[in-house]
C-alpha cells in the first residue's frame, strides 16, 4: 500500500512484547527517537501505550506539539479514560491522537437488540435453543448462560465486535442455504464443508450491519472495500472541570472509509492544539 500510495514515505518498523517491561519500552522508544520520524503508528493495547507514551515524553518524541501518535482500535477509548490528571505526561502525550478502526456497530442493530432484551417474548424464544446441561443434584437441565441472559445489562450495550458477529453469522447462514443439497435416498437436506465455504466466498454478498458485505474468492477473506473504519481523534474536552484537576479527552470523528473511499469529515487536532500539518 506505501508503495503505491506513498512512494515516497519512508518506514521504519520495530516490534514491542505485548506487556513489555520497562527496559524494553525505553529501548523501543530509543530506537523510534533515531529515526527522527514525526508520526508514529502503535499496534498497542492501552497498557502497553500508556508505557509508550510516558517513555516518548520523557524522550521527546511526544506531547511536545511536533510529533503525533496513531493507534490501533487496541487502545480501547481514551475518551472513556479517567484519573489522568491535567498536567501528567499522558495528558500531554494523548493530546491530538488518533485512532484507526473498524466500524462494527449500527444503530439500527444496536436498536433491535435492545427491542429483543425488551421483549420477554424473544427472551424465552433464546433461552429455548441456547446449550442446557444437567448439572444440578435434582438432574434439572439448567440454562449454560443464565448468568448473562438473565442480567438486566443483555442486549442493552453494544460492542464494536457485535457488527461483524452478526455479519458473519448471516454469511454463514445464507451460504449454507446455497450450497445445502437434497439427499433423495431420505429426503434429508445436507451439505459439507468445502460446498460450504465455496458457497460463502464466491457468492454471498448482502448489506450487512457493517456494510456492504462481500468476499474474496482467492484469500476467503472479506474485501476490505466493503467494510467500513473510521479515524477518531482524541483532544481535551474543555467543558470537564470536577475540580479535581483531571481531565478527559473527547472522541472526534474525522474520517469514515465506507464503500471502498475514504471521507473527510472534520479537520484533525495535532499534538500542539492546531489542524495545521506539522
Amino acid at each position: 500500500a506505501i508503495a503505491e500510495h506513498a512512494p515516497d514515505m519512508t518506514i521504519f518498523s520495530f516490534i514491542l512484547r505485548f506487556g513489555a517491561n520497562k527496559e524494553e519500552v525505553k529501548n523501543t522508544v530509543t530506537q523510534l527517537k533515531q529515526t527522527e520520524c514525526m508520526y508514529f503508528f502503535g499496534v498497542l493495547f492501552d497498557g502497553d501505550a500508556d508505557a509508550v507514551l510516558k517513555e516518548a515524553v520523557k524522550q521527546g518524541i511526544a506531547g511536545d506539539g511536533r510529533h503525533n501518535w496513531i493507534f490501533g482500535d487496541g487502545v480501547g477509548s481514551v475518551d472513556e479514560r479517567t484519573g489522568i490528571h491535567r498536567d501528567s505526561d499522558l495528558a500531554r502525550a494523548y493530546q491530538g491522537t488518533l485512532v484507526t478502526k473498524a466500524a462494527g456497530s449500527s444503530d439500527e442493530l444496536a436498536g433491535a437488540m435492545r427491542e429483543i432484551g425488551d421483549s420477554a417474548e424473544d427472551l424465552d424464544y433464546l433461552k429455548s435453543v441456547l446449550p442446557r446441561y444437567r448439572g444440578r443434584s435434582d438432574g434439572e437441565a439448567r440454562l449454560i448462560h443464565s448468568d448473562l441472559v438473565d442480567a438486566s445489562s443483555f442486549l442493552s450495550a453494544q460492542k464494536l465486535w457485535d457488527g461483524f458477529m452478526y455479519d458473519a453469522a448471516i454469511a454463514v447462514g445464507l451460504s449454507a442455504c446455497a450450497a445445502a443439497r437434497n439427499n433423495d435416498a431420505d429426503g434429508t437436506t445436507y451439505l459439507d464443508g468445502t460446498e460450504h465455504f465455496s458457497a460463502m466466498v464466491n457468492g454471498v454478498t448482502f448489506s450487512g450491519a457493517t456494510g456492504s458485505v462481500a468476499f474474496d474468492p482467492s484469500t476467503g477473506s472479506r474485501e476490505a472495500a466493503s467494510a467500513s473504519f473510521e479515524i477518531v481523534n482524541f483532544v481535551e474536552n474543555t467543558d470537564f472541570d470536577d475540580g479535581s484537576g483531571t481531565m478527559r479527552f473527547k472522541a472526534v470523528q474525522t474520517h469514515i472509509f465506507q464503500n471502498g473511499e475514504w471521507t473527510s469529515l472534520l479537520p484533525v487536532t495535532f499534538n500542539d492544539g492546531t489542524s495545521d500539518i506539522p
